[in-house]
């Protein structure tokens, strides 16, 4: 929707519902897959999560999420009373998350700045555990991970979208499939969007309602609040879970394509 409907009105309070950001996620998880979202209001951020993990409790578990876009891996270490160091160790970027699961799961996409680089700082790179087994190589020039396809022909196969106010990654599904499949994973597509118009009247006291919103036939968990102004009109709404997106083929098609005796699609 490109324009806010008037604050108020029934159309008002169905923008605020985000059923079309829900149909959006829908639509995404094949084809051209969006990895990475940060746009206004927008944060979608993915990993790869081993199939193994899913289940008992874990919708609840990975609820818990909570993401830096440039969270990586580094090290730590504590001081003796010598002051000598000790408890020397590498930190797995996902350590301290509240999600017990979380600690299991591979970033993709690692946005990482350097004040000593010419022009922008920031700039957005991809996990070698999934470029490097698909031979990918990153091209400035098309702003994407590349690779040749089988006439010879480069294959932008993760696009990246980089200015100061908007950042976004996409995946080709082919690439995509073959990789859930070798790790035995799938990917979990992590969302938080806020909306909120400036003639929201929102305060400290507003009135706030919230419910799950979960479509298990999509794999899409999530809980919504709505806000509500002085006038006990819906003014901003929030939408928050994660989405799971397995392999879209069987064992035996995989194992067909990466024998080449079939080709994939997308």
């Amino acid at each position: 929707m490109s324009e806010i409907p008037g604050h108020g009105k029934d159309a008002h309070k169905q923008w605020l519902e985000q059923k079309e950001f829900l149909q959006f996620l829908i639509d995404t998880s094949s084809g051209e897959v969006p990895l990475y979202v940060s746009y206004k209001g927008t944060f979608i951020y993915s990993v790869f999560l081993p199939q193994s993990c899913l289940k008992g409790r874990y919708i609840d578990d990975l609820m818990k999420w909570d993401f830096r876009p440039g969270r990586s891996w580094e090290y730590c270490y504590s001081p003796d009373k010598h002051r000598a160091l000790k408890n020397i160790s590498v930190l797995s970027p996902f350590e301290f998350s509240a999600s017990q699961l979380l600690k299991k799961a591979e970033p993709i996409t690692i946005l990482r700045s350097f004040e000593g680089m010419i022009g922008p700082k920031s700039y957005m790179v991809i996990n070698q555990l999934l470029s490097h087994p698909n031979d990918l190589h990153f091209e400035k020039e098309r702003g994407a991970y590349c690779r040749l396809n089988e006439d010879g022909d480069v294959e932008e196969v993760i696009k990246i979208h980089h200015q100061p106010d908007e950042i976004s990654v996409t995946i080709a599904q082919a690439i995509l499939d073959k990789h859930l499949f070798l790790t035995k994973s799938v990917l979990l597509r992590f969302f938080d969007r806020a909306l909120c118009c400036a003639q929201a009247g929102l305060s400290e006291s507003s009135r706030q309602k919230s419910k799950k919103r979960n479509d298990r036939r999509n794999k899409i968990y999530a809980r919504q609040a709505i806000a509500f102004n002085e006038d006990n009109l819906p003014a901003a709404g929030k939408l928050r879970g994660f989405q799971i997106i397995n392999n879209h083929l069987s064992r035996g098609e995989r194992l067909r394509i990466l024998s080449g005796a079939s080709k994939p699609n997308g």
